[in-house]
């Protein structure tokens, strides 16, 4: 069975991939998701995408189940040369929000208690960079036992 950590970033990744406007969304930023890295937008990327990237784990309890919680960030991103790159970065958060943020706030039931929205943070931008964004991030608290993940 796979790790309850890979489960939660794959129903992560699930849900971030239904953002297409014609399922609703203001974007189609769910056609490029990357996973475990943040890169930058090269000219034969999409205007908008999305980024996932663990974050350090933080152990709150352990004994003979351990339980943590593992922040996980996710990116909107733009290309920096667009006519207006942060309308275009806000609009893939809110579309984030919207398909993260369900009423199941237990990922199928892979999160203890439930998962939750940690700060959001404007990206800062190196000289040279041609990618903007800004990332959110989610906590998702999980119980496993010693040995099990």
């Amino acid at each position: 069975m796979a790790a309850r950590r890979r489960l939660i970033l794959e129903a992560i990744r699930a849900r971030l991939w239904e953002i297409r406007t014609v399922n609703g969304f203001a974007t189609d930023a769910g056609e490029t998701v990357f996973l475990g890295e943040t890169p930058e937008l090269g000219p034969d990327d999409p205007e908008q995408a999305i980024a996932i990237v663990v974050d350090d784990e933080l152990p709150a309890h352990q004994g003979e189940n351990v339980f943590s919680v593992m922040p996980v960030v996710v990116a909107a991103l733009a290309k920096a040369d667009l006519d207006e790159p942060w309308l275009a970065v806000e609009a893939v958060l809110g579309d984030i929000k919207r398909a993260i943020e369900l009423e199941d706030r237990t990922l199928g039931g892979l999160v203890r208690l439930r998962f939750e929205r940690g700060a959001t943070r404007t990206m800062k931008r190196e000289p040279g960079s041609v990618t903007v964004g800004v990332a959110i991030e989610y906590r998702a608290p999980i119980l496993e036992k010693w040995g099990s993940p």
